[in-house]
């Protein structure tokens, strides 16, 4: 098995490739005088134990791998900027959180939603999740989620991790192996990471607390809760840019240059304050809402 250190390891080192401050500095100063308040720093509860899949750490970890296969863009562009995703007044990732447990149906395991899913045409998609972006690529990445008994060995891969008393970095890589469309294309492996880290947060929540490494930070979210106190500077031209709502391309000099001072950024974070990088994600993702109405970069994308 792929050792969770040395994934996370590549994963840090292409951030610092990636890594422009000239676009997107990381202020150090701005972060020591970050407070430390360790009761807000939780694990994320992502409600796997309230659900039917929840009952067993197999339907759980499998459960996980397929809701954050489809994980990723909640808004189509508009002439005003854009529109955002909704699923019966759920918005975003609460959206399709909340359309992927009915999708999913009482079943411990993924055999209704592969029932539901049918053949895996675009159409289903849009059946079943209502109008987000992208259906096309969604469906895609179901099919390969959900081809033959994959879904069931990945499962499998993370609670043998978890018996061995980590998760991280290396399933995240295993499972961009194994599903090399829905995960295998982001150098950042956000969602695969995310994956593992809302499993991780179910054994915490059933008492089976594990060991969780990984750095799953490179969305759009925590760059802009992290501009927002001061963690990161943008360049007044990007800067500009994101309040504009101007569509930054995939793979571009300044997308990356977002992600990379993230990623690194919230290692910082949570170094200085002393909890693991998920409790950092959490604890800033449960709080974005104060960001009010700065906005998050705009780029067409599957990775987050």
């Amino acid at each position: 098995m792929t050792d969770h250190h040395s994934a996370k390891d590549r994963l840090i080192a292409r951030a610092r490739l990636d890594y422009r401050p000239e676009l997107v500095a990381i202020d150090a100063e701005a972060i020591e005088r970050l407070p430390a308040r360790a009761d807000r720093f939780t694990h994320m509860s992502v409600g796997l134990s309230g659900h039917r899949a929840g009952r067993t750490a197999a339907g759980a970890a499998a459960y996980s791998i397929a809701l954050n296969s489809l994980n990723f863009m909640f808004w189509t562009p508009t002439p005003q900027g854009m529109s955002r995703y909704d699923w019966r007044g759920e918005g975003g990732t609460n959206g399709l959180k909340a359309a992927f447990a009915h999708a999913w149906g009482e079943e411990a395991t993924p055999a209704g939603l592969r029932r539901r899913l049918g053949s895996g045409e675009p159409e289903a998609v849009s059946e079943l999740f209502g109008d987000i972006p992208l259906p096309k690529r969604r469906a895609h990445f179901l099919r390969e989620v959900l081809a033959e008994n994959r879904l069931e060995q990945a499962a499998a891969e993370l609670m043998a991790s978890a018996a061995a008393g980590s998760l991280g970095a290396g399933d995240a890589q295993r499972l961009a192996q194994r599903f090399p469309v829905s995960f295998g294309q982001d150098p950042y492996l956000m969602r695969a990471q995310l994956a593992v880290m809302w499993f991780a947060s179910y054994l915490g929540e059933q008492g089976r607390a594990v060991d969780c490494d990984v750095c799953v930070a490179a969305n759009y979210q925590m760059p802009r809760v992290m501009r927002s106190i001061k963690a990161l500077r943008f360049s007044a031209e990007l800067a500009a840019k994101i309040d504009s709502h101007v569509l930054l391309l995939r793979g571009s000099e300044e997308e990356g240059a977002i992600r990379a001072a993230t990623v690194l950024g919230m290692q910082m974070m949570a170094r200085h304050l002393g909890v693991s990088e998920p409790a950092m994600v959490n604890v800033l993702w449960q709080n974005r809402g104060a960001c009010g109405a700065m906005p998050h970069h705009l780029t067409i994308t599957t990775d987050y």
